[in-house]
């Protein structure tokens, strides 16, 4: 079966790296500081799929987390070229969803030069807030700031999806911002990050995941299972969540994503990871697990037909 991958990472933390990655923060999978688009289509050959491409998603929203205005975009901007020439080095079918401070005033200026690399389809900039994702320590919950708010709306005249990564309590703030903006379609990352205690949380979990589903240009990633529990294979209430997210959203609207080499980071080397995918909807018809591995994914990121 086919497999479009919506959600990976390459990067370099070599000592003079031109990539605006930060080798303090980042770590060398197998070793290797500088982790490209061969090494990573080397790890998913093992998957027992057939990787045919996917979405680079950005890796400096991590990185250099006191720097902010023209120092940090300029690291974003490198970024985006690392990676537009990495991707042009094979023959899969990539795209980018890239990083920006959507915060800052220039921010139609920076998009304009970010999309200057035509396969960038999105933007993520993580917002996770309390527990604060390296960043948002310092920045707040970005949903409520103003100048960011009117930076997102921008993404619409750069027909722009925006890769959504932020934690349970704030899903509600997120599907509010979705209802003024039906234009910028949302793609929730990795089931919108929850531990144990959100997924047994359960109505507030769902109301909030239920919130973003009701606005239909919304997405949600099947990612990052690890996170919730290094074991999640067997524990019943992860893969529970997982089939009920599918329910929520509809199949059309969901997709699995391998989250390399993170994951990898993590004991879950591409063949235990998509064993484990597989098994989760064995039960779904051929025609659906088309769909979840990588027909949905491309219609989303507008891949090439």
């Amino acid at each position: 079966m086919e497999f479009w991958d919506p959600h990976f990472h390459i990067w370099d933390i070599s000592s003079e790296t031109p990539s605006g990655h930060d080798p303090s923060v980042l770590f060398a999978p197998h070793g290797k500081e500088i982790y490209g688009i061969q090494d990573f289509e080397k790890d998913l050959d093992h998957s027992g799929f057939d990787l045919t491409g996917g979405v680079f998603v950005e890796a400096v929203s991590v990185c250099h987390v006191e720097m902010n205005g023209d120092e940090y975009a300029d690291h974003c901007l490198a970024e985006t070229k690392w990676v537009a020439e990495q991707i042009s080095n094979s023959t899969r079918d990539y795209y980018i969803v890239a990083t920006l401070a959507l915060e800052n005033p220039n921010v139609a200026d920076l998009l304009a030069k970010i999309t200057y690399h035509n396969k960038v389809r999105g933007i993520r900039q993580i917002l996770n807030y309390q527990p604060s994702w390296p960043r948002n320590q310092r920045l707040g919950n970005l949903l409520e700031n103003p100048a960011w708010c009117d930076g997102f709306e921008k993404l619409k005249d750069f027909q722009l999806i925006f890769d959504l990564q932020i934690n349970p309590h704030q899903f509600k703030q997120a599907a509010k911002l979705s209802e003024r903006n039906p234009e910028i379609p949302l793609v929730l990352g990795h089931l919108g990050s929850p531990t144990l205690q959100d997924l047994k949380d359960e109505k507030f979990y769902w109301e909030g995941i239920q919130a973003l589903a009701d606005c239909p240009q919304n997405s949600v990633k099947l990612s990052m299972l690890s996170y919730i529990d290094k074991d999640w294979q067997n524990n019943f209430l992860v893969k529970e969540t997982v089939l009920k997210i599918i329910d929520t959203f509809g199949v059309d609207r969901c997709f699995f994503a391998s989250n390399f080499p993170v994951e990898l980071n993590e004991d879950w080397p591409s063949e235990k990871l998509f064993d484990a995918f597989r098994d989760l909807v064995k039960l779904f018809s051929p025609d659906d697990q088309r769909k979840l591995f990588s027909e949905n994914a491309r219609r989303v990121y507008k891949a090439a037909s």
